[in-house]
């Protein structure tokens, strides 16, 4: 066969480990497989007996099936021959197949014949590494391994797709056979990238012994390649909830950095700390600690759990560093949605907020208060401000004051009026026609919209 893998082109920091491994697959037929990302002109012109386009979020799938369209020609049958996976394909594969003639793969490939080739279930199948040297885009971590000891969650949280597209916990392989496979095929990588939803769900002794493998096969603490350290990154985060004194100790044993954490709501406020004092105690010092918002949080719980990692970075003389993660329900197609206790305006803020600071909150109190304010009254106020005097605060300082000066003469309701009418106008197809009928807020909306209003 001849075999075309597609990746759309989206910003994807991580390799697409479905297109490697069905790679893998093919190659081990003696099939030709070419990759390439998003449209590519040359390859259309080829016949290919079959294509496979990967799929990421949800609100990337209109992109995914313009690429998807593109490749209609290249293949003789594609309701037979064009082939679209992966997670925004599971999540809502009656979009791609309402719009366009191809076979829509639901779900993990851990099943045999997925492809219909009569094959193994393609998620055992080593990732074909060199995959990804036909391409320009630079994936992160550039030289890594990795693996997946385990799929699924033990949670339930609604606001993640993971029950929907791994329902079961279970086991899946050893680190060290993992390792050693890929190894074999295309030699030593620096680093190890554990891409498990709950790691620290496993079993005690099959946790421990997962944790030892990793300090055998050269990621102990310390750890390093031609006097260069090594570091491994549970990247979808542990689960503070499941941190013991005993399981912190076992981690300190491997060149874990950073610690990704997540306090993604109040309720698990006291564990979260817990955990942060354990893994501290046990030696670690970096941390980076999802923290979602935009979901049923409010602005005032957001910004307190901003501030707790703030807290903890200076009362324990270690660095926890906030990334903000805007939530979208998992079926959108796009990334409008507002919960109900938020405004537009307050999460266009945080995102320019995050734009000046490359979406990562230093803990450093000078540069938070600077970004977010020295309290809550002041981080909405940021936050409402026009987008040039967020983003560029130097520049536009003596604007910024005017602007302060008349924003703070609203009452409490006007400014929630005022609010909506941002938002309202952001969406207003003809703003001077909508200006007209927003009068009274007229100077106000002169520093957002100076050319229009």
């Amino acid at each position: 066969m001849n075999v075309l893998l597609v990746e759309p082109d989206y910003r994807s920091k991580f390799p697409p480990l479905g297109l490697m491994r069905i790679s893998a697959f093919h190659k081990e037929r003696g099939d030709s497989v070419s990759f390439t990302r998003g449209c590519s002109p040359e390859l259309r012109l080829v016949p290919w007996h079959r294509v496979y386009v990967s799929s990421l979020f949800t609100y990337e799938l209109p992109r995914t099936v313009k690429t998807v369209e593109y490749y209609l020609p290249v293949v003789e049958n594609p309701a037979e021959d064009l082939f679209v996976g992966g997670i925004g394909a599971t999540l809502l594969p009656e979009y791609i197949g309402r719009r366009v003639p191809c076979r829509v793969i639901a779900g993990a490939l851990d099943r045999r014949n997925a492809l219909g080739l009569g094959e193994e279930a393609i998620a055992e199948f080593i990732p074909d590494y060199t995959l990804l040297n036909s391409v320009a885009w630079k994936y992160q971590p550039e030289d890594a391994y990795f693996v997946r000891v385990s799929m699924g969650c033990i949670r339930s949280c609604k606001f993640c797709a993971v029950p929907r597209l791994e329902p079961c916990f279970r086991y899946l392989q050893s680190v060290s056979e993992q390792l050693n496979a890929v190894r074999a095929k295309y030699g030593e990588r620096h680093d190890l990238v554990i891409l498990d939803n709950n790691i620290l769900a496993l079993e005690k002794d099959r946790l421990f012994r997962t944790i030892d493998e990793i300090k055998d096969q050269g990621f102990h603490k310390g750890g390093r390649v031609e006097n260069k350290k090594r570091a491994v990154d549970f990247n979808q985060g542990i689960d503070a909830r499941l941190v013991t004194p005993e399981i912190a100790t076992r981690l300190s044993t491997i060149c874990l950095s950073p610690v990704r954490l997540a306090f993604d709501y109040d309720s698990v406020e006291n564990e979260y700390k817990t955990a942060v004092e354990l893994l501290s105690s046990a030696g670690f010092a970096t941390f980076t600690t999802y923290v979602m918002y935009n979901y049923n949080d409010t602005p005032e719980s957001f910004y307190r759990r901003m501030s707790v990692n703030l807290e903890l970075s200076v009362r324990l003389g270690i660095r926890v560093t906030g990334f903000p993660m805007r939530y979208v329900p998992i079926a959108d197609i796009d990334r409008h949605f507002v919960s109900k206790h938020w405004k537009w305006r307050y999460l266009r803020g945080i995102q320019c907020i995050l734009n000046a600071t490359h979406g990562m909150v230093s803990p450093n109190p000078a540069f938070f208060e600077a970004a977010f304010g020295q309290d809550f009254e002041q981080f909405l106020e940021i936050c409402a401000m026009p987008e040039r005097f967020i983003i560029y605060r130097n520049k536009y300082a003596a604007e910024a004051d005017a602007w302060r000066c008349e924003y703070r003469k609203l009452s409490a309701s006007d400014r929630d009026t005022f609010l909506d009418v941002l938002e309202s106008a952001h969406k207003s197809r003809s703003r001077p026609r909508f200006f007209e009928s927003a009068q009274r807020f007229r100077l106000l909306l002169h520093f957002y919209y100076p050319d229009e209003s």
